[in-house]
């Protein structure tokens, strides 16, 4: 029978003695192989997402890829760099959520993919930045 002065409640387990489950000390890290199977399984879904932003970041003006009227002339694809740019800082910012997880792994390669993928987006974005000068400078000249 229970107390009726007692302040718990009647259907909680009640812990005393050697009933006394251990203290949770810390969290536990994510087991190695679950680790790095996360970490392969983000690889793919990483290259996808930057290929994709990749693609979405060309510049599609006036190009129409199943134009049976085409005249089979040049097309120039521009990329923008800013959409893969974007995919890298989503990348890092899904590191942060993998060490929240406690996945060592899994955080360690988003961070090294993150960064592959923003240093690829700037140093593109400048290497357009400099043929857009020089093809500048080539038109001047020409006139």
């Amino acid at each position: 029978m229970t107390d009726p002065a007692s302040p718990r409640s009647p259907g909680l387990p009640q812990f005393r003695g050697d009933n006394v489950p251990p203290p949770h000390s810390r969290r536990r890290w994510l087991p190695l192989a679950g680790d790095i199977a996360l970490a392969a399984g983000l690889l793919v879904l990483d290259g996808i997402g930057a290929v994709a932003a990749f693609l979405l970041g060309i510049d599609y003006s006036g190009w129409k890829p199943f134009d049976p009227g085409a005249d089979n002339s040049d097309i120039t694809l521009a990329p923008n760099w800013l959409y893969v740019g974007i995919a890298g800082g989503v990348m890092l910012l899904t590191a942060a959520l993998l060490y929240r997880l406690r996945a060592i792994v899994s955080t360690c390669l988003q961070v090294l993919l993150g960064i592959a993928v923003l240093v690829a987006a700037v140093g593109g974005a400048q290497i357009d930045e400099h043929r857009g000068t020089r093809a500048e400078a080539a038109s001047m000249t020409a006139r």
